[in-house]
C-alpha cells in the first residue's frame, strides 16, 4: 500500500488523529500493512510479542484458548482499533490469540517504534490508557453478566453492545457465528442456538451465514433481565 494511503489510514486511528503531517508520514513510513484471509491466525498466545497491530479493514477476534480445543472469546476489534499492545508494555508473550474475523487488513507497527512514538508523544499515552480502561470495564462487565445474567439476557446484552460499539457502518448486521457468540458469553453453542432460535421466531433478529441482523433494538434490550 502506498504511503500517502497508509498516513490516511492512520490518520483515522484515535492514536495519531492529532498528529501534523509531517510526523505522521514519518510513522508510515515505518508501518507495513498485512492481509489476512477470514479464519487466518494473526498471532497464537504466547507467541512474542513484536509488533503493534491497527485494523484498517474487517474484524478481528481476540480469544483465550482452552486446553481442549475450546476458546473464551475477550473482544471483537473493529477498523479503528489497535491491539497487542500489552505485550509490548511488558515485553511478555502474548496474552490471548489473534484471528480473522473475516478477509481483514491491518498495519504492524514494530514495538520499539511504537514505544518511542509514546515517549515523543506523551499526551497520546492517554488514548492507550482509555483503550487499556475499557478493555478492564469490559472484562468487569463480563463477570458481572455471568455471575447475574441468565444464558437469554447475556445473548441479547452482548448483540446490543455489538451493535452499539460497532463503527463499521454495518448498521444493525453483525458478522458473528453462533459458535463465537457462544464463546463470548459463555454458553454452550446448543442453549445460544435456542436462544437465537426464539429471537427469530419472534422476528427480533433475523440469521444467515456469518451474520446477524438486529431487526428490532428495543425488543431487543427487553429481553435482558436483571
Amino acid at each position: 500500500m502506498p504511503e500517502q494511503r497508509v498516513a490516511e489510514h492512520l490518520r483515522r486511528l484515535p492514536l495519531f488523529s492529532r498528529l501534523p503531517d509531517s510526523e505522521l508520514a514519518e510513522l508510515a513510513d515505518r508501518v507495513r500493512t498485512k492481509s489476512f484471509k477470514r479464519g487466518e491466525m494473526i498471532f497464537r498466545k504466547d507467541d512474542p510479542g513484536t509488533h503493534l497491530y491497527m485494523v484498517l479493514e474487517g474484524g478481528v477476534k481476540i480469544a483465550l484458548p482452552g486446553e481442549f480445543g475450546q476458546e473464551a472469546l475477550v473482544a471483537i476489534m473493529r477498523p479503528g482499533e489497535f491491539f497487542g499492545e500489552l505485550a509490548l508494555f511488558d515485553r511478555s508473550p502474548r496474552s490471548a490469540s489473534a484471528t480473522a474475523l473475516e478477509d481483514t487488513r491491518a498495519a504492524l507497527l514494530a514495538g520499539d517504534d511504537f514505544l518511542a512514538y509514546l515517549e515523543s508523544h506523551p499526551a497520546s499515552f492517554r488514548v492507550v490508557l482509555e483503550t487499556l480502561a475499557r478493555t478492564i470495564r469490559r472484562l468487569s462487565d463480563r463477570v458481572e453478566d455471568l455471575i447475574f445474567l441468565d444464558v437469554p439476557s447475556r445473548v441479547a446484552k452482548y448483540l446490543l453492545d455489538l451493535v452499539r460499539s460497532s463503527g463499521d457502518g454495518t448498521g444493525n448486521e453483525l458478522t458473528l457465528t453462533q459458535d463465537e457468540l457462544a464463546a463470548f458469553i459463555g454458553a454452550s453453542r446448543v442453549s445460544v442456538n435456542r436462544v437465537l432460535g426464539d429471537l427469530e421466531r419472534r422476528e427480533i433478529i433475523s440469521i444467515r451465514r456469518r451474520r446477524i441482523a438486529i431487526k428490532d433494538a428495543d425488543r431487543l434490550a427487553k429481553e435482558v433481565r436483571f
